[in-house]
């Protein structure tokens, strides 16, 4: 019985570490986990209220901007493309190619931004490599983009090439 409440009583041994630095004694391994641990003092509950009010922190906004209308317009445009796509390629023509083209270069900005932003983290690599990665991102996309209209405007167009793929016969 005894053995559980102490454990309960333990279970974060770093936060009875950090309050005693906050007192300024150290703690050594007997004291952490002796019986005293089982019935808490009035100054431990003081140290409680100084451990808590170190470690909040202040409630940060977002950098601007609604959040929830760009994932809305995600969604939107993730939904387009199930209509886009197919009728672009049923009926070829300039305007529907431009459409694809650059519905699918929004739909991959986006989905590589949200990569980027997940995995190229300031905590992780400091504030230099998240905006190089956020700048290749871009001119990843912008010569994407500019690539596609490029093949629309003087070549067969997106379109015209799935076409042409498909009717390729193998050789035997």
């Amino acid at each position: 019985m005894a053995n559980c409440i102490l454990r309960r009583a333990c279970n974060k041994p770093a936060l009875v570490f950090a309050r005693s630095l906050v007192v300024g004694n150290a703690t050594t391994k007997s004291a952490l986990f002796s019986g005293s641990l089982l019935a808490p003092s009035h100054k431990q509950q003081i140290l409680t209220s100084a451990v808590r009010q170190f470690a909040v922190s202040p409630v940060r906004n977002s950098s601007g901007g609604s959040h929830v209308t760009l994932w809305n317009v995600e969604r939107a445009l993730s939904l387009a493309l199930l209509g886009v796509v197919p009728v672009g390629l049923m009926f070829p023509s300039q305007v529907g190619d431009t459409l694809m083209a650059v519905s699918i270069v929004m739909h991959q900005h986006w989905g590589l931004e949200a990569i980027v932003t997940d995995y190229v983290r300031p905590i992780l690599f400091g504030t230099t490599v998240p905006k190089l990665a956020h700048g290749l991102l871009l001119v990843v996309s912008a010569a994407t983009l500019g690539g596609l209209f490029y093949f629309n405007y003087n070549d067969i167009g997106i379109a015209g090439c799935v076409r042409k793929i498909w009717t390729t016969k193998a050789k035997e």
